[in-house]
């Protein structure tokens, strides 16, 4: 008997493209779509880039000045003001940038790193010296209210020296008296006593005199230091805005890259038309 031999059936070979090739053909097509929309794309980001253009040439320049303040101070210790509420008295008082109708000045005021009774303060306005007139407004400011409290300090230090010169005044007089006593009084234990008095009186008087020409000192200018600039105020020569540069680069490669987007989206919605054309 004889037996069948299989069949052998021949082993068909499927051509299977490559993905490079895909993405070969796929970047040809988009060089190829983007080259035969390139005059829209060059008139879209010129146009976006001329917008730009337009927008820092219009814009009025903004300048900016930069300065530190000494907190002003009595005796090297007491702060006029405490200079974490002047920041904040400075903010809420001057700062325009939350004002819809001004906007500017812009001040922006901060501890310098390191200390505690310095400030900087910068200044954004249309120009140097406008900033800096806002600049002495604020300082002056602050100076008329430190100077109401500087009167009062001194009212209150020189009614207490009035009323150690009063008591200065009326020991005197009873040294006095009692160097009169001593002149008609034979008493030596008597005398003895008024001379430890008169000895007394005249401590005290040297401590008071002390005491005077301390409170004096207080009083001087050298200790009574009132907010003021230190150093030099710095000037930009340059607007600090618009950045026109930065704005036109920035323009020019969001035209570009939304011009391309557009392009694309134009021959997605082609091929869905023709689609709908091919089916019906």
């Amino acid at each position: 008997m004889n037996e069948k031999k299989p069949e052998v059936v021949p082993i068909q070979y499927v051509p299977i493209q490559s993905c490079y090739e895909e993405d070969e053909i796929d970047l040809k097509d988009l060089i190829k779509t983007i080259l035969r929309y390139k005059k829209f794309i060059f008139i879209f980001t010129f146009f976006i880039t001329f917008l730009a253009g337009l927008y820092v040439y219009f814009k009025k320049p903004i300048y900016e000045i930069k300065a530190n303040l000494q907190v002003g101070y009595i005796n090297n210790k007491q702060f006029f003001y405490n200079p974490n509420a002047l920041i904040v008295y400075i903010k809420n008082t001057y700062d325009n940038s939350k004002n819809d109708k001004i906007k500017y000045p812009k001040v922006f005021v901060s501890l310098v790193k390191n200390t505690k009774d310095i400030l900087n303060i910068k200044i954004d306005d249309f120009s140097n010296e406008r900033a800096i007139n806002y600049l002495n407004e604020i300082l002056k400011d602050i100076n008329s209210k430190e100077n109401a409290k500087i009167d009062m300090y001194k009212k209150i230090i020189n009614q207490k020296i009035k009323i150690l010169q009063e008591s200065k005044k009326q020991l005197l007089i009873n040294k006095q008296n009692y160097l009169n006593k001593i002149k008609s009084i034979n008493d030596s234990q008597i005398i003895s006593n008024l001379l430890q008095a008169i000895a007394d009186i005249q401590k005290q008087v040297l401590s008071i005199n002390d005491k005077i020409i301390n409170l004096k000192s207080q009083l001087s200018p050298l200790n009574i230091i009132k907010t003021q600039i230190i150093g030099k105020i710095e000037k930009s020569n340059k607007p600090v805005k618009p950045k026109k540069t930065l704005i036109i680069i920035i323009a020019f490669i969001t035209g570009l890259i939304l011009s391309i987007f557009l392009v694309f989206f134009m021959e997605f919605i082609r091929s869905l038309k023709e689609e709908d054309l091919q089916k019906k």
